[in-house]
């Protein structure tokens, strides 16, 4: 790289000053050299004085023009990057940061020490930062036994290192991520990968054959990315590793041969949702939520608890995730690598470009590392045998049931209350030393008169039930309904409209409708088939949003192509249905679909039904009516036979649904979907 690839002798800008480029510096160079001329003319008391200074005025007025011209450059790549990013990504805030033209902002504010004094400057925060992450990363077993866990019969075949799967994930890096510490970029490995590809094969198998992970792969520069809570507050921050991406392809070439053993032998708990092809956390909150409506439309109620495990990843004990590791029929030699990859790690703090000194840490997983999310759910996987566990990665949910009817007296309502709570304290009792009670949350879903007042004691603390809970990002009430989330969504999603359009003289009409559905719309859309029946007024202010970003786009020939709000919450809930219907999803999700009903003769109501249909699921009251799975089958049903390929095929699925949702929408007619935004 360095005899190779051409690069600036003088580096231009710095994190300070992002925008700052060699016509700004070129412009700074000549209004000093004008002041100057201007300053010596005034001392000399020279009779051209005023001919100096027109120069410097002119010399400054063109600063101030290069340094704008700049700025506007700067916040334009800044968007032109994120049409490409994931939705609401930290990238979108420095949007906001270039539009108010501040650009000199520090990355973190001033950090609170332990003795109550300040960290102002960047090399002070990060070695502030870097004290905090690897204590908890260190961890003091006390010569304690990893707990044993039965073996399964299956085992997993030696890892294969192929020049095809090399040259593969070389291809596949992304370009726009950071280089490790060694400092080689993902683009000269994707560039150069028919070149790269035999010797790191070799290298790869050296490092496998011989179990040992190459100690430049075990340092890790550390982000510090911001959390909820008191910013200045050097707990509310999460380390971000950023790790060789040398190691990263070793890694995720293990990690696909790993993951496809897992879940081919299905050694991963149903109830784990995270980190696995086909399951998302819009699919655990369909469960979840589908159990606790389902519980209050029979009379009954339910008891959620939301379990913070503290600090889940920086804390992984390797020795017991090590011992755990040949349970589940993983060989010899992959066990050893993997103790070499967690052996001896190193961590050091960037903060604006400042880097920290280097600690050592003896426990958890890099999050940021390729293998890092598999080795963590299989430490957990133990976990969830205890009865109403679910998780998705480390966010942990246990609930508890019962099914009542219209005729239960207050004191068998007492009675299944207290069951419901000794249910949840044993689950807590089995998880006690992960859970912080402090950060735990419990809701009691309820549509009694008489308040659900019990609490379950964890760690000795009484958790007393609140009015919603929030779980993987959505705020749910105890009737289980979305009305504080959707006002969250709007008003977030409002704020960021707001820099949209301050910095909407940068864009072009399409580049601003691009920003909109990149950034914006999906913060408005997530997990929008949980309460896309949701009543109207509470969507209005959605659709509001939606409008005055077609006025920010300001181009009718674009925005009359904007498809609206409530079509593509149909087509969303009517995809993950399909899904769901062809199993393609966990067991206990696939099991709540209805079945249809099997009918001796043909009926005529039955001539104008596909052979898909589902059987409607009856209820008493609206708020069910709404909830995803009934709403959604409604709609379901009201499909023509056409939309459904013979054999499960996604995309011929959503071809045909296209058509149908959107031709409903340009008639006025969508039979049901009037129904569901509020007509009831």
């Amino acid at each position: 790289m360095e005899l190779f690839i051409p690069s600036s002798e003088v580096p231009v800008g710095g994190r300070s000053r992002p925008w700052y480029n060699n016509a700004s510096r070129d412009a700074a160079h000549l209004k000093r050299s004008a002041y100057v001329a201007w300053d010596d003319a005034r001392r000399r008391r020279d009779p051209n004085i005023s001919e100096e200074r027109r120069k410097y005025n002119a010399a400054s007025r063109s600063y101030k023009k290069v340094i704008a011209r700049a700025k506007s450059e700067h916040v334009a790549r800044i968007g032109e990057r994120l049409k490409s990013y994931p939705s609401g990504s930290r990238a979108f805030w420095s949007l906001a940061k270039a539009a108010e033209g501040n650009f000199c902002r520090s990355s973190l504010p001033p950090l609170r020490k332990p003795d109550d004094s300040l960290a102002h400057s960047a090399k002070e925060k990060a070695d502030l930062l870097v004290k905090l992450f690897a204590s908890n990363s260190t961890v003091d077993d006390g010569g304690a036994t990893p707990p044993n866990i039965l073996r399964c019969d299956s085992s997993l075949p030696e890892i294969c290192f192929t020049q095809c799967a090399v040259r593969r994930e070389l291809r596949l890096l992304d370009v726009h991520k950071s280089s490790g510490p060694d400092g080689i970029p993902a683009v000269v490995l994707k560039k150069c990968a028919p070149e790269l590809t035999p010797a790191l094969t070799r290298l790869y198998r050296l490092s496998y054959c011989a179990n040992r992970v190459p100690s430049s792969w075990k340092t890790a520069h550390v982000h510090p990315i911001p959390k909820k809570g008191d910013r200045s507050d050097p707990s509310s921050y999460r380390p971000i590793a950023i790790t060789s991406l040398l190691s990263k392809v070793m890694e995720r070439i293990i990690n696909i041969q790993l993951l496809k053993y897992l879940e081919d032998r299905q050694l991963i708990s149903d109830r784990q949702y995270g980190f696995r092809h086909g399951r998302s956390a819009g699919d655990l909150l369909v469960y979840l939520t589908h159990r606790w409506a389902e519980a209050l439309e029979s009379k009954g109620e339910a008891l959620a608890v939301s379990l913070d495990i503290a600090k889940a990843f920086d804390r992984v004990w390797h020795r017991a995730l090590l011992s755990k590791l040949p349970s589940y029929g993983i060989p010899e030699g992959l066990c050893k690598w993997i103790a070499s990859f967690l052996d001896g790690r190193n961590i050091t703090v960037v903060v604006d470009g400042d880097c920290s000194d280097t600690m050592t840490i003896n426990a958890g997983v890099p999050q940021g590392s390729v293998l890092s999310p598999t080795l963590f759910i299989l430490y957990i996987n133990d976990m969830l045998s205890i009865d109403g566990m679910h998780c998705y990665a480390d966010d942990s949910t246990g609930d508890a049931r019962y099914i009542g009817h219209q005729s239960l007296s207050r004191s068998v309502v007492q009675e299944r209350r207290s069951k419901l709570v000794s249910e949840v304290e044993n689950s807590l009792g089995r998880v006690s030393k992960c859970g912080n009670p402090l950060k735990t949350q419990v809701c009691a879903f309820t549509a009694k008169k008489d308040p659900f007042v019990m609490a379950p004691q964890f760690q000795g603390i009484s958790l007393q039930p609140s009015e919603s809970i929030g779980i993987l990002g959505v705020d749910i009430s105890s009737d289980v309904q979305f009305r504080s989330h959707l006002e969250g969504k709007a008003k977030l999603a409002s704020k960021m409209l707001g820099v949209l359009n301050r910095a909407k003289r940068y864009f072009t009409p399409g580049q601003r409708l691009l920003l909109y559905k990149a950034q914006v719309r999906p913060r408005v859309e997530y997990c929008s088939h949980l309460w896309a029946g949701a009543p109207k007024y509470q969507l209005l202010p959605f659709d509001s949003i939606q409008r005055r970003a077609v006025r920010i786009v300001d181009n009718p020939i674009l925005t009359d192509r904007l498809e609206p709000l409530g079509l593509r919450k149909d087509f969303g809930s009517l995809c993950i249905l399909y899904r769901m219907f062809h199993g393609e999803c966990s067991e206990e999700l696939f099991e709540i679909i209805p079945a249809s009903r099997f009918y001796h003769r043909t009926a005529r109501h039955r001539i104008r039904v596909h052979p898909y249909y589902l059987e409607p699921l009856r209820s008493s009251t609206v708020r069910f009516q709404r909830s995803f799975l009934p709403r959604t089958i409604r709609l379901w049903n009201e499909l023509p036979s056409t939309v459904f390929p013979e054999r499960y095929d996604m995309s011929f699925f959503k071809r045909g649904l296209w058509r149908v949702l959107n031709g409903r929408q340009r008639l006025g007619s969508a039979p049901g979907i009037a129904e569901v935004h509020g007509r009831r």
